[in-house]
């Protein structure tokens, strides 16, 4: 082949790599929002659309060798692949118009469907995968036939397709997809195809017809064991590299986080570990014909390698936080995110990619049989990572965790080397180092497991925490003190549940999805506020299942069904370490809890809902944003029956304010009254119905009278009033829609909170959004019907209502209700006390003495009064004053530590304003 010919093929050879790998992202992400994002549905279709590449070089390799034209050929599969790509996003999005019929005339569950689903994603991945295995032994057959080093050729042309899928996974992930979305990029994809299949077309317009290959001669008695042997353990070796990429992934995410971008740089790292460890080999050892101690000397290598990053793993946390004590800007920490993959992958990663040329090699084919030994040998490797995917996903991280399925893969690379070493010949100087490598094997099998604490801790989550106390100490010992009661690598996530002095803590990834500390606010009244809000709820559903204190908090209504759907059976494990502030309410019959995934589970046909919950993680962590797009809004509104309410949780916290008016803008788009509730500062609840649902503060007040346990849930929260529900609105529907105005929406094509959302992770927007939220605010009140506002012209009312303000930390709405409190009522002693402490957190401490001497006029003996007193005269200066009146409220609570404390202070004088 000329060499301009041949520059052409090695272009396409990078083009065609670079499309293919961003087609398994875009095409990974478009069918895990119609099949779901539960492993065994995400395995299935990551193993399908490696089943298409085996198939196909398996296919194409065997008849390479007697195509005239190869190149020609793969022109058209170039084409092929780039025409179907073009059409797969509407293929997709029609999926479901096929499986709902499907499953209703079948009768399936939801679990039977959900694999019917997932059959027809595999199967319309088929086409366009097969096609792509089979460019790789065509190319290989245009470019190599005929040469003595065709094994070199291609090995580098393995090398330049896997540089390719380098720049795909860039691309694709911190480039096309936030730019281009979904359909975008694929389409940028398939041009990248056409323009693969130019290329190729004019290189074939220079190259000289093939001539076909003849038969195959008898294999040689040497030959025998490599025609056997080698596809064998490059297939077993593929199985370990697929169960080392799932596992490291799983491992890095509890370091470097699970945003999209944490994901993007371990498959960055791992693909540029391939491609250059197979560009080096061939540039290397190319010419030579490999033996099968070389294969195994690479095996070691993996083995190795992957082994001395297990031993080191936990330092990985300390290097993180160093990086991010240097710089917590977003392109810094992406780059932290590539070297510490880098860093744990890299070497192992080196050595895999140089196993395929080596056993290229090794099989010594030469002249035209070249393409089928490529196909041979990659349709090997690529059905063994089709094993791995489905074994790591679902037998091995699930079972054996992800430490063990490490130090599986492990045995598993030693195992192969030993066996190559036995086999490449005789004698003593082949059998000790296969000895070796058992020895190692059974070394690693005995290697001790990772400290719970430290990989619990998320390190990327809560690096500005863990920076703040470290004060030159490790994690590991910052962590110290804390208790694991329980940690399980689930099938998605790696569960733990930690106690901190009286605080249990519900850890995912690292990250507290829920806890009996700040939270629970948002916990208690995520359950309550839709059901108290529904004139007559029977059937909720709540996406979800936390610690559990949500659904039970729904439990505690008149309803007839409550269905929990978890992503993460871990979790429903884990909940029981909640029992106490669940108050046993999971074990009702009404309450179903089932695993799955909360979009294909509302997608399937099933009950329709009065109220839908939905309290996903954060929309920083990958796969999340989808349950806050347009889409999924739309779809739950489906679900819901007429007069049906949804509630959506969202944090105020590192969410760029845009972002948060992105999520209340499509949240409107299918709930155009949508009001805004905040149970905690960072935390807000976004309820919203099809339309104008005013609040019966009637029927608010009987349910409340009728229902103990509803009471008893509210105060916990200190709210034994009705109207202190009231406390935690923010907006109404109208001041909500002014907020969102103008806003973008976050849609399944482009997912732009995805990727937007993981900018902010250290930054502090609590207060600036909460700051925002309040800016629109124009009524203190939700709209409620006419004829129950009487309900409000108490002093009571009014004062619980100041209240609830208090304590989701609105002072100043607080007093406006306190003070209106006392205009129903002058001598209502605790609004007065209310008062005296909204004035104190705005800093007014003159307004809270006169409170507080309100309210003593009222109740001399009121110890809080007296406190409250004290403090407000110790901010203007009155010492003297202060201390009496410290005095007095100690003696009346002397076990009281707050007072007690603040009493020492002012004596020693340390008291802090």
């Amino acid at each position: 082949m000329p060499a301009a010919a041949l520059r052409m093929v090695l272009a396409a050879a990078v083009l065609s790599g670079s499309a293919a790998l961003v087609y398994e992202v875009v095409w990974l992400r478009m069918l895990g929002l119609v099949v779901g994002h539960a492993v065994d549905a995400l395995a299935g279709v990551l193993a399908a659309f490696m089943a298409g590449l085996a198939i196909g070089a398996a296919l194409f390799g065997r008849f390479a060798g007697r195509v005239q034209r190869p190149l020609a050929v793969c022109a058209l599969l170039e084409g092929g692949i780039a025409a179907y790509a073009a059409l797969l996003p509407w293929a997709v999005a029609a999926l479901p118009l096929v499986s709902l019929p499907l499953g209703q005339a079948l009768g399936l569950t939801y679990g039977g469907w959900s694999l019917t689903q997932t059959a027809l994603a595999c199967a319309l991945l088929l086409p366009p995968t097969v096609l792509m295995g089979g460019t790789l032994p065509l190319l290989s057959q245009a470019a190599g036939s005929g040469r003595a080093a065709a094994a070199r050729v291609a090995g580098g042309l393995y090398a330049l397709n896997t540089c390719g899928a380098v720049l795909g996974a860039l691309a694709a992930g911190y480039w096309l997809l936030p730019a281009a979305g979904n359909r975008g990029t694929t389409w940028i994809a398939a041009g990248a195809n056409l323009a693969a299949a130019a290329l190729l077309l004019a290189a074939a317009g220079y190259a000289p017809p093939e001539t076909p290959a003849a038969p195959a001669g008898r294999e040689t008695e040497e030959s025998k064991p490599r025609a056997w042997l080698i596809p064998a353990a490059m297939a077993i070796s593929g199985a370990a590299a697929m169960v080392f990429e799932l596992a490291w992934t799983r491992a890095l995410s509890l370091v470097i986080g699970s945003s999209t971008y944490a994901f993007t740089a371990v498959l960055v790292v791992v693909l540029i570990g391939i491609a250059a460890g197979s560009a080096v080999y061939v540039w290397r050892w190319g010419e030579r014909r490999a033996g099968l101690s070389a294969l195994a000397a690479i095996e070691i290598g993996v083995g190795a390698f992957t082994a001395l990053a297990l031993l080191g793993f936990e330092r990985l946390p300390d290097l993180l936080l160093t990086g991010i004590g240097w710089s917590a800007a977003p392109g810094w920490v992406a780059f932290l995110q590539l070297l510490l993959s880098a860093t744990a992958l890299l070497p192992a990663t080196l050595c895999i990619g140089a196993s395929f040329p080596c056993a290229l090699a090794a099989m010594a084919a030469g002249g035209t049989g070249i393409g089928r030994q490529v196909g041979r040998l990659y349709a090997a490797n690529t059905v063994g990572a089709v094993a791995g995917v489905i074994v790591a996903g679902l037998v091995l991280i699930p079972g054996w965790g992800v430490h063990g399925a490490l130090q599986a893969a492990i045995v598993v690379s030693f195992l192969v080397a030993a066996a190559l070493l036995a086999a490449s010949g005789r004698g003593v100087p082949r059998l000790v180092p296969a000895a070796l490598s058992l020895v190692a094997a059974c070394g690693v099998a005995l290697a001790p497991a990772w400290d719970a604490r430290v990989m619990s801790s998320g390190p990327a989550i809560y690096a500005t925490k863990y920076l703040a106390s470290a004060q030159g100490r490790a994690l590991r010992q910052i962590v110290a003190e804390e208790t694991v009661l329980f940690y399980r690598d689930g099938r998605s996530g790696t569960v733990a549940v930690t106690r901190q002095g009286p605080h249990t803590l519900l850890r995912i990834n690292g990250k507290i999805d829920a806890g009996t500390v700040v939270d629970m606010p948002t916990q208690i009244l995520s359950g309550h506020l839709p059901l108290l809000a529904h004139p007559a709820p029977r059937a909720v559903f709540v996406l979800g299942l936390g610690s559990g204190v949500t659904a039970a908090a729904v439990a505690r209504h008149p309803v007839e069904r409550v269905d929990v759907l978890e992503i993460e059976p871990a979790v429903v494990e884990a909940s029981r370490f909640f029992a106490g502030e669940q108050g046993g309410a999971l074990a009702d019959p009404r309450v179903r809890i089932a695993t799955g995934d909360g979009r294909s589970f509302l997608l399937s046909a099933g009950p329709r809902y009065d109220v839908i919950i939905s309290e996903p993680s954060n929309p920083w962590i990958q796969g999340m944003a989808g349950l806050f797009s347009a889409e999924f809004f739309a779809l739950a509104k489906q679900r819901l029956r007429p007069g049906g309410l949804m509630l959506q949780w969202i944090q105020s916290y590192n969410l760029a304010p845009d972002d948060l008016k992105m999520v209340i803008a499509t949240f409107r788009s299918a709930f155009p009254a949508t009001s805004i509730w905040e149970p905690t500062p960072g935390d807000f609840l976004l309820l919203g119905g099809a339309g104008p649902a005013p609040l019966d503060l009637g029927n608010l007040r009987s349910r409340w009278d009728a229902l103990p346990a509803v009471r008893a849930d509210f105060e916990r929260l200190g709210i034994r009033g009705w109207a202190g529900l009231l406390g935690y609105f923010a907006l109404r529907d109208d001041d909500a829609a002014r907020l969102a105005a103008g806003s973008g929406l976050n849609t399944d094509d482009r997912l732009p909170l995805e990727f937007s959302a993981p900018r902010a992770l250290y930054t502090d927007t609590s207060t600036q959004n909460r700051v925002l939220v309040a800016w629109f605010r124009r009524a203190p009140l939700p709209d409620v019907t006419p004829e129950s506002a009487r309900e409000l012209e108490s002093a009571e009312s009014r004062y619980w209502v100041g209240v609830g303000c208090l304590r989701r930390g609105a002072p100043a709405e607080a007093l406006a209700q306190f003070d209106r409190a006392l205009a129903l009522d002058p001598a209502h002693a605790a609004s007065a006390l209310g008062a005296s402490t909204a004035a104190l957190q705005l800093g007014r401490p003159a307004e809270a003495l006169a409170f507080a001497r309100r309210a003593l006029a009222r109740e001399p003996a009121q110890p809080t009064a007296l406190f409250m007193a004290g403090a407000a005269s110790w901010w203007l200066g009155q010492t003297d004053e202060a201390g009496r009146f410290l005095e007095r409220a100690v003696a009346l609570e002397p076990q009281n530590g707050e007072f007690r404390g603040a009493l020492d202070r002012l004596r020693r004088g340390t008291l802090s304003r």
